[in-house]
């Protein structure tokens, strides 16, 4: 094997530019897969840690729509909760906690400037059940109470990036024209529409917009063990409170398995659109393999002169072709990895902070076996072919 090795590396090294280009298409095709098939992978394990920050032991009912890992604005012309429904929740067995929350996307002026952004209200007890899960963090200031008034509280894209100016705690904007003072400014959440939210204890919110709605109910089971009978029940409840379903409602098991599927779905299409590029790699090694037969045909006549037999010769061409897709695929895997970064870099600027890139040993292990496997498959036919040179013929070959 070593023997193997040494005349192959001695061969490449011979014809470096002809090697080079070989190795490049193995290295391109093997990095393509790398960083597509880690941006699928990477949104899996952003969505899992969103998820295990909230526990298992959390219920989200949506009106008329899906939901998202933090909080979005709901469906338009959904059928919004009532008081009623949330208070016969709370009465449900196994139900622990339930908060409402209301969003509205509304004008926010700052200095004479006015954009367009989502208020987002929460009571006492909503603003702690998110804080205790991890996915509210303040980056200065406090929180607010249910019984404040003209105080909010900014996402941290609404409080630096939303304006020309940035907005500090004790600042002054208007939200549907009335005047609110910054308590607070929450650290990036990596939700597009958190991070550029403006949070209003509900009560202001309901008297900013004339109205008593409920946009979502969160609710905490009892324990993780009575998840999905507690929401199995809830899920009763308001179909008969409702009329029938125009709502939904998922546990954290749930959305996960359910977000599984689809980034699982999105890896896999990254994944095949990628592994074309390697195969373009496979067929250009192929191709460099044949010239090599061609050129290395009185070679391959005095090794056969000499004693090595056709077995012997093939495996000299398919190690050599092995060792193209070895070195390719490692080399291929350093700069998808440096490709992967840049994307989940310039993904984090863009799409938010939770937006992240994933190069697992499963990944790197599997993209290595398949640059080697296809080096191996392209080698055949030429290897082959060498074998079955005729020493006489090859000898006599100009």
């Amino acid at each position: 094997m070593l023997e193997y090795l040494k005349y192959s590396l001695k061969n490449m090294a011979q014809r470096k530019v002809r090697t080079f280009l070989t190795l490049l298409g193995i290295v391109i095709g093997v990095s393509v897969i790398v960083s597509m098939v880690s941006i699928g992978e990477g949104m899996q394990a952003s969505v899992e840690q969103q998820l295990n920050k909230m526990g298992g032991d959390k219920i989200q009912i949506f009106t008329g729509g899906g939901p998202s890992l933090v909080q979005t604005g709901p469906p338009t012309e959904a059928v919004s909760f009532s008081e009623k429904e949330l208070t016969a929740i709370k009465h449900i067995t196994g139900v622990k906690q339930a908060v409402p929350e209301l969003w509205q996307g509304t004008t926010i002026d700052y200095m004479n400037e006015k954009q367009e952004a989502m208020v987002i209200a929460d009571t006492t007890e909503g603003i702690e059940l998110w804080r205790k899960t991890g996915l509210l963090e303040l980056d200065k200031g406090r929180f607010y109470r249910s019984s404040e008034s003209g105080v909010a509280i900014l996402g941290y894209n609404a409080a630096y990036n939303l304006f020309e100016r940035e907005i500090n705690i004790g600042n002054d904007l208007k939200v549907s024209g009335k005047k609110f003072r910054v308590i607070g400014i929450l650290k990036e959440s990596g939700d597009i529409v958190a991070d550029k939210g403006i949070y209003l204890p509900i009560s202001v919110a309901r008297n900013l917009f004339n109205t008593n709605e409920i946009s979502a109910i969160f609710v905490v089971a009892e324990n993780e063990e009575i998840v999905l009978a507690t929401s199995t029940r809830i899920e009763d409840l308001l179909k008969k409170l409702r009329g029938g379903k125009d709502f939904e409602i998922f546990t954290t098991i749930e959305l996960a398995e359910q977000i599984g599927q689809i980034t699982m779905i999105i890896s896999f299409v990254l994944g095949g659109i990628a592994s074309v590029s390697i195969i373009v790699g496979g067929i250009i090694v192929m191709n460099t393999m044949l010239m090599s037969v061609i050129e290395r045909t009185k070679e391959i006549g005095i090794m056969k002169a000499s004693g090595a037999t056709n077995q012997i010769v093939l495996r000299i061409f398919l190690f050599e072709s092995a060792i193209v897709g070895f070195i390719g695929g490692m080399a291929g895997i350093a700069l998808g990895t440096i490709i992967s970064k840049l994307i989940e870099i310039v993904g984090q600027e863009y799409l938010g902070a939770n937006f992240m890139t994933l190069i697992s040993k499963e990944l790197v292990i599997g993209a290595l076996l398949f640059s080697i496997l296809i080096g191996s498959i392209s080698g055949v036919y030429p290897a082959l072919r060498a074998s079955k040179l005729n020493p006489v013929d090859a000898l006599r070959y100009k």
